[in-house]
C-alpha cells in the first residue's frame, strides 16, 4: 500500500513539473533559408490574462545591449481549440499575448548571427560571435541558447525541457549535465531560464575528448572545419594549464564539470573580432583557423581567462549578476574584480607554475599598464565606469577591464603579501569572498569594500576607494618597491631598431604586415617601409611566425653599430593579391628612445623586499 502510494504521488508531482516547465522543439535537420523553426508548448499554470513574453536584450558577460529578438520572424502564437491567437509587438524582444490561459503553442523562426547583417539594425550592432548562433546545415549548429529560446515574463524559474532533432552521428557538447543523448534526437533539461541563458551547447561530429583536473572532469570539443586544428591538440595544450589553474585554486574546482567549446573559422567574422564568452560551467570560444602553432599561447591566454570565472563571478558576485534582468540589465560596480582579477590570475597562474617566466609576465603587465594610459581614460573611476558602462560614452572605456583591472589586481596581490609578510594574498582573499558569499548569495555593491577591509586592512580599503572606487592614479612607485623593483616614469635611451612600423598580420599570407608608417623612426625612414609591405626575410634568414620571438631576440643580440641590415618584404601590386619582391637595407645604428614606464631589479633587496617577491611571485 505504501508503495503504491508512493508511485502515485511521484506521478502527481512528475506531471505537476510538467506542467510548470516550458517544453521547446527544434529540428536541426530542417534549415530553412538559414533559420531554424523554434515550437514550444509553454507551462500550462500560467495565471495571468496577458502575458509577455520576451527575448533578452542582453546577457551576462556580454557587457552589451544586443537585443536577440531582432533575429526573430514569423511569430505565430495558436490557441488550444486551434484559432490563432492575436499579440502585440512592444519592442524587438517582447510580444505581449492575450488571451494566455488559452495558448497551445508559441512558433518562430531564428535567423543565426554569425553571417546575418541584413536584418534591421543588425549592422549597426553586430554580435560578438562568441555570445552568437551559428547556423550550417549538417555541419555545426553553435547555440548560445539566449539567442533561440525566450521566456515569460515572471515565469523565469521554471524548468525548461529542451527537444533536439538533429542528423545521425552529431553530438551535443556542453557544460550542462542533465542530457539524454539519442541517435537522431536529443532532450537537454535546465532549471530555470538563467541556468539556460548559461549553458551553450555545440551540436556537430564529435571531435572531442576530456581531461582530469582534481575530482573535475573538463570537456574539450572542436569544430575545425578543414581539421588544421583537434581537441586532442588543444587538450594537450591545456592540461598543463588547467592542472595549475587547480593548484592554484587549492587543488579543488568548485565546478565538478566544464566544457570548453572551440568553433575555428576558415573566414573573417562579422564583427572581426575573435575570443571567448564566459560561462560558469563552459566557456565558448570563436577563433581563426589557423596553424595551431601560431595561436598555441592566445589559446592558453584566453582560456585561462575564461575558465578563472569559475571563481568570479559564479561564486563571488553582486545582485546585479545574481538577479540579473534580461530585458532591463542593471550593471555592477565591480568589473574591476569579475574581469581584471581574473585576467590577472589568468597570467599569475601560469607565473607560479612555471608555464611563463618572470620576465614574460612582468611584460605583459606592463604592456597593460601602458595601454591603460594610453588608450583609456585613467582618472575615471572603475566603479563609476562599471556601473554606467551600456552608456556609449563610458562603454568606450570597457575594455581597460582587461588592461587596468588586471593591473589593479597585481598591485592588489603585492600590497596583500607585504602586508601579511607573504602569508595572504588574492588567492586567499577570493576564498574567503567566495566562504562569505558563493553561487547562491549575492553581496551589495556599496558593502564590497567594506567587507574586504574587513577581511585584510585599512590599507586595502584605502587602496580600493583612492585607486579603485577613486580617481587616483594607481601607486606603481610604491606597489613595485615592495617586491625589490624600481620604477621609473619615463628615461632616455640610445638603442637598436627594427625601425618601428605599425604591424598586423595578413591571416591569407600568413605574414607580418606594416599596416602604417606614421610612427616610424629614423632608422625605419632610412631602410624606406610603406604601408601594406609584408615581411618576408630578416638578414638573409626566412621569417617563421612560430619561431619569430627567438629570430628578433638574435637580430637584437648579434646587431653592431655600422652593419648593413636587410629586411627583405612583399610589397603589394596594384592588382589585389599579386606582389613585388624588394630588399630593403640600411646601416644599423642606435636611434634615440624615450622610454616610459621602466622597471628594473633592485641590486640590494632587504629581507621584507625578498619575501614579498617570492611569495607573491612563487620564485
Amino acid at each position: 500500500m505504501k508503495h503504491f502510494a508512493f508511485i502515485f504521488l511521484f506521478l502527481i508531482s512528475t506531471k505537476f513539473l510538467a506542467d510548470e516547465a516550458y517544453h521547446y522543439k527544434v529540428d536541426l535537420t530542417k534549415l530553412s533559408n538559414d533559420r531554424l523553426l523554434v515550437e514550444l508548448s509553454p507551462p500550462d499554470n500560467l495565471k495571468e490574462r496577458e502575458i509577455d513574453f520576451c527575448f533578452p536584450a542582453m546577457v551576462p558577460g556580454t557587457y552589451e545591449v544586443y537585443n536577440f529578438g531582432r533575429f526573430v520572424s514569423n511569430f505565430k502564437v495558436t490557441g488550444k481549440n486551434g484559432i490563432l491567437i492575436k499579440f502585440k509587438k512592444i519592442d524587438s524582444n517582447t510580444y505581449r499575448i492575450s488571451p494566455a490561459d488559452q495558448i497551445e503553442k508559441i512558433t518562430y523562426e531564428v535567423d543565426d548571427t554569425f553571417d546575418k547583417c541584413d536584418l534591421p539594425g543588425t549592422k549597426d550592432k553586430i554580435v560578438f560571435e562568441p555570445a552568437g548562433t551559428n547556423f550550417e546545415a549538417d555541419k555545426n549548429f553553435a547555440l548560445n541558447t539566449h539567442g533561440l529560446f525566450g521566456y515569460i515574463k515572471g515565469y523565469s524559474q521554471r524548468l525548461f525541457v529542451l527537444e533536439f532533432q538533429k542528423p545521425k552521428g552529431f553530438y551535443a557538447a556542453s557544460g550542462l549535465s542533465d542530457i539524454s543523448s539519442g541517435e537522431i534526437a536529443d532532450v537537454i533539461k535546465v532549471f530555470d531560464y538563467h541556468d539556460l541563458v548559461d549553458g551553450p551547447i555545440m551540436f556537430f561530429r564529435p571531435d572531442t575528448t576530456t581531461i582530469q583536473v582534481g575530482d573535475s572532469k573538463i570537456l574539450v570539443a572542436c569544430y575545425s572545419p578543414n581539421k588544421k586544428i583537434s581537441a586532442s591538440y588543444i587538450a594537450s595544450n591545456l592540461n598543463e594549464l588547467l592542472q595549475a589553474q587547480g593548484q592554484y585554486l587549492g587543488g579543488e574546482l568548485p565546478v565538478k564539470k566544464y566544457a570548453f567549446l572551440f568553433y575555428f573559422s576558415d573566414k573573417a567574422s562579422l564583427s572581426g573580432s575573435n575570443g571567448a564568452l564566459e560561462h560558469s560551467y563552459s566557456s565558448f570560444y570563436v577563433m581563426p583557423e589557423m596553424d595551431s602553432t601560431l595561436i598555441q599561447q592566445q589559446i592558453r591566454d584566453i582560456a585561462a581567462h575564461e575558465f578563472f570565472h569559475i571563481v568570479t563571478p559564479l561564486t563571488i558576485h553582486a545582485k546585479e549578476i545574481g538577479d540579473f534582468d534580461f530585458n532591463a540589465p542593471k550593471m555592477s560596480e565591480h568589473l574591476w574584480l569579475y574581469e581584471g582579477m581574473t585576467e590577472y590570475e589568468a597570467h599569475h597562474a601560469q607565473l607560479k607554475a612555471g608555464l611563463i617566466d618572470i620576465n614574460q609576465f612582468m611584460n605583459v603587465m606592463m604592456q597593460k599598464y601602458e595601454t591603460s594610459l594610453d588608450g583609456f581614460n585613467d582618472s575615471m573611476s572603475f566603479t563609476y565606469m562599471s556601473k554606467h558602462v551600456l552608456e556609449p560614452k563610458i562603454h568606450i572605456q570597457y575594455n581597460n577591464v582587461y588592461e587596468k583591472g588586471a593591473v589593479i589586481g597585481m598591485c592588489l596581490d603585492v600590497l596583500l603579501r607585504d602586508e601579511s609578510h607573504g602569508k595572504y594574498g588574492t588567492q586567499n582573499l577570493l576564498k574567503d569572498l567566495a566562504k562569505k558569499y558563493g553561487k547562491n548569495k549575492s553581496f551589495d555593491d556599496t558593502d564590497l569594500f567594506s567587507d574586504i577591509e574587513n577581511l585584510t586592512s585599512p590599507t586595502i580599503g584605502k587602496f580600493l576607494k583612492d585607486h579603485v572606487g577613486g580617481g587616483k592614479p594607481l601607486p606603481m612607485i610604491d606597489v613595485f618597491d615592495k617586491i625589490g623593483i624600481e620604477f621609473v616614469k619615463e628615461n632616455v635611451v640610445y638603442e637598436f631598431s627594427l625601425g618601428n612600423p605599425d604591424l598586423s598580420f595578413n591571416e591569407t599570407t600568413e605574414r607580418i604586415k606594416v599596416e602604417g608608417t606614421k610612427d616610424l623612426d629614423e632608422f625605419g625612414k632610412e631602410l624606406g617601409y610603406k604601408k601594406g609591405d609584408e615581411f618576408y626575410k630578416l638578414n638573409g634568414k626566412v621569417i617563421k611566425i612560430a619561431l619569430l620571438k627567438e629570430m628578433i631576440a638574435t637580430y637584437y643580440s648579434a646587431l653592431k653599430e655600422g652593419e648593413v641590415v636587410t629586411v627583405d618584404v612583399y610589397r603589394p601590386k596594384f592588382r589585389k593579391g599579386h606582389y613585388k619582391h624588394i630588399k630593403l637595407s640600411a646601416k644599423a645604428r642606435k636611434i634615440k628612445m624615450t622610454r616610459k614606464n621602466q622597471i628594473s631589479l633592485m641590486k640590494d633587496l632587504n629581507d621584507q623586499q625578498k619575501q614579498t617577491f617570492r611569495t607573491w611571485s612563487g620564485l
